[in-house]
Order: structure tokens, then C-alpha cells, then sequence
């Protein structure tokens, strides 16, 4: 069998990586538009601040993949995927395949600015070789702006502060990381931030231009009139999936590749899709995508067992998130802006923590904790497995306090062995 894996990033790898556990023998080839081997996204914020070596952030030596004969080839542009004849083109040159997968990823979505795509100091922050690009740019004396306030331009945010005279951020919505903290949350993290980190924030705002002098960013101005001094603009508003080469092969492309959440099969029976450009099936049976790492992983695993006619089956996939700022421990998962009166939710605050259970009837369906993380494994058990919490034979709001324990007393709780 030939087996050919477009992109290299969290599904790419674990989709090749799970071939060679099914099929021994087969071909693997992965393709890469980076100059990279595949490497860790979420640790390219350390890497700017100086925490961690280029080095450290590669997922494999070069003598692993070697050893699994799994072929990484790096600087090549996938053109085109030719489904009658079953192969793809990569500038002149073609390979055939037996079986197909997508993993194209996400790309940063750059709003309409004037001419700011083509200033030298306005650059993204989603891979390697543009973080490398803002490390050549950031210094002391450096005025950086971050355009947007989710987790990608906050942890730029976070990493330039640590090197730069000063770092503002914008972001259009109330509130920072909209997309995995509720208001209060949002809050509680925003004020340890500005606490512990040179940062300055502008909510409910937008760039609307910039200003320059020559090929760079002098300044940008606000919807509500403030301009701000910028010599370093950071573009970290979203990210959009890949999707070119499937809608030109002629797959079903709905904001995301359509597949099968199960087996992360396309509309093409050899052609499979995972991570970023795929969509995925939330928990409350939503089509969306999930631009994650874990789900990423997940679904690159699935794609791959079943190309090599394994048994790895997906199914519905949820926001999974953990992360830092400052050392301030954040966990989140699930349906954290569930809207509806059939969502009901716990929170549990204090000066040092935040703590909040998102539920659906007697399911667990979300969470948010703020440095206090230590039944996160608990709670995504429960998500995973769908427990149901009427066993207990109490009502949700008289058994919050179970969630407070370890695992063990929750079993024996469950089991009616401990008060």
C-alpha cells in the first residue's frame, strides 16, 4: 500500500504514525509546506521568550522517523490531488497513492488593514518561521501591538512582554480568550495579567488603519479615535482552514472538509481528512471546526488507523484546552459559552481560583479551572465517558461538593461506600 499524508503539523504526524503501527510494511510519505520536521505549535511561545531551544520544540529525531520508514518530506507545496488517476502533484513532479490524507491545517486570518500585508513589521504568530520572524524584530526598546486577544495572540502577547518596552493588545469582543473563558473567568484572568505582565488592553475595539513610514507599521488607530505607537504589529485575529486542495480535487467542503467523524473518511472513499481544515462534531452535535492540537491528534490518529484498515474509531470531538499565563494555570473543555435553559452550572471562586461546571440535564458537558486544575483528568473522563450523575440519586446542585474530591472518593462515592 502507498500511502500519502499532506501536512505535517499534529494530524499529519499522528495519522502517519498510526499507518505504521497497523500496516508494517506500507509506503508513508508526508509532505510539508515548512522547512521544518514536524515540530510542537503550542511550545513556539517559549521558544520567542527565550524558555525553550529550537531544538526542543521538534516532536522526533530525524533517526525515528527513519527507523518507522515513515518519509517526511519538507519544503514541498502539494498542487494538486488528482483523484481518477490517484495522485498528487508537487511542482513538476507526481506521486501516487492508495490511500489519501489531508491535513492542511489552518492558516492566519489577516484583516483588511490598508496595505498592511506587505509591511515588514506587521507578521502572524501562528508557526515557526513567522515566530522566528517576530524574535528577530522584538526588543527593549520594542512598541509591539497584538491584534487580537484569543490563545494565539496571547500567548504572543505573553512572550513579547518578556522582551519588549511595551505590548498592547486589541481585541474586538469584551472580553479576552472569548472563545474558551466565560465573562467572569475572562475577568479573573485578565486582571492576574495585567498584575504580572507588561501588557495593556484595548476590549471592545478594532484597528480600523495603520499608519506607516516607508515599508514599516508606525502606528495603528482604534475604532474610538487612540492611535498607538507600533513597531511591531502582530496579526493573531483567527485562523481559517485549508481547504484549497480539497475543494479543487472537488470534495465536499463546508467551511471545513466534510468526513465521516468515525472514520474521518471524505466524499472520496480513499481520501481522508484530519485537524484543523476537517470539521468536527461537538458535543452538542454542531458542525464546527476545532482548531486544537489534542483534537488534531485525535482525528489523525482515527484517519490513519482506518487508511491502513485498522479499527481506530472517532466519533464527537470538544474543546480541549491547557495552558498558562504567568504561571497562572488554566484547564477548560467542552461547551464553555453553552447557551439554552437546558445548561445548568456550578462555580466555585476565590481570590486565587476559579472553578465552573458546565451541565447539560444530569451530564457533565464543560469546565473552566483557573489554578485549580487537579480533578481536570476527572472531568474529562466524565465528558468523554458521559456519565450520567442521577445515579447518585441526588439532584446536581446537592452533589457539587463530589466534584471537589479525588478519584478514589469519587468511586467509592459513586459506590455508595463513603458518605
Amino acid at each position: 500500500m502507498k500511502y500519502i499524508v499532506i501536512g505535517a503539523s499534529a494530524a499529519g504526524l499522528a495519522c502517519a504514525e498510526e499507518i505504521r503501527k497497523t500496516d508494517k510494511d506500507g509506503s508513508i510519505k508526508v509532505f510539508t509546506n515548512e522547512e521544518y520536521l514536524p515540530y510542537s505549535r503550542p511550545s513556539i511561545s517559549y521558544y520567542l521568550k527565550g524558555v525553550v531551544k529550537e531544538s526542543n520544540i521538534y516532536l522526533r529525531k530525524p533517526s525515528d522517523y527513519a527507523s518507522r520508514n515513515i518519509e517526511i518530506i519538507t519544503g514541498s507545496c502539494v498542487n494538486s490531488i488528482d483523484r481518477e488517476k490517484k495522485e498528487i502533484k508537487v511542482g513538476r513532479k507526481t506521486f501516487d497513492y492508495d490511500k489519501l490524507c489531508i491535513a492542511t491545517g489552518s492558516y492566519p486570518f489577516i484583516p483588511e488593514m490598508g496595505n498592511v500585508r506587505s509591511k515588514e513589521n506587521a507578521l502572524t504568530f501562528l508557526d515557526l518561521a513567522a515566530v522566528k520572524k517576530v524574535k528577530a524584530k522584538a526588543g527593549k526598546n520594542t512598541r509591539a501591538v497584538v491584534i487580537g486577544a484569543g490563545l494565539i495572540g496571547m500567548k504572543a502577547a505573553e512572550g513579547l512582554s518578556k522582551i519588549c518596552k511595551s505590548v498592547e493588545v486589541v481585541e474586538l469582543a469584551p472580553r479576552i480568550l472569548p472563545s474558551i473563558l466565560d465573562e467572569k473567568a475572562s475577568e479573573f484572568v485578565k486582571k492576574y495579567i495585567e498584575e504580572k505582565g507588561n501588557i495593556i488592553f484595548h476590549l471592545g475595539n478594532t484597528v480600523v488603519k495603520t499608519k506607516s513610514k516607508g515599508k514599516r507599521v508606525s502606528s495603528v488607530i482604534l475604532k474610538n479615535g487612540e492611535e498607538l505607537d507600533c513597531d511591531l504589529l502582530i496579526l493573531a485575529v483567527g485562523v481559517r482552514p485549508d481547504v484549497k486542495l480539497a475543494e479543487k480535487a472537488g470534495l465536499e467542503v463546508n467551511r471545513g472538509i466534510v468526513t465521516n467523524p468515525e472514520t474521518m473518511q471524505t466524499s472520496d472513499k480513499d481520501i481522508y481528512a484530519a485537524g484543523d481544515c476537517a470539521l468536527s462534531t461537538d458535543i452538542d452535535k454542531s458542525k464546527k471546526i476545532i482548531a486544537l492540537w489534542v483534537n488534531a491528534v485525535k482525528q489523525g490518529k482515527t484517519a490513519g488507523s482506518q487508511m491502513a484498515g485498522g479499527n481506530e474509531k472517532g466519533g464527537i470531538t470538544y474543546a480541549i484546552n491547557a495552558i498558562d499565563f504567568y504561571g497562572l494555570r488554566i484547564a477548560t473543555a467542552g461547551l464553555i459559552n453553552a447557551e439554552g435553559s437546558q445548561y445548568k452550572d456550578m462555580v466555585k471562586s476565590d481570590k486565587g481560583s476559579y472553578k465552573r461546571l458546565i451541565f447539560e440535564g444530569n451530564h457533565l458537558v464543560g469546565f473552566v479551572l483557573i489554578n485549580s486544575s487537579e480533578n481536570a483528568g476527572i472531568y474529562t473522563s466524565m465528558i468523554e465517558n458521559k456519565d450520567d450523575i442521577s445515579r447518585m440519586g441526588k439532584m446536581i446542585d446537592e452533589t457539587a461538593s463530589l466534584f471537589l474530591f479525588d478519584k478514589k472518593t469519587r468511586e467509592k462515592r459513586l459506590k455508595g461506600e463513603v458518605g
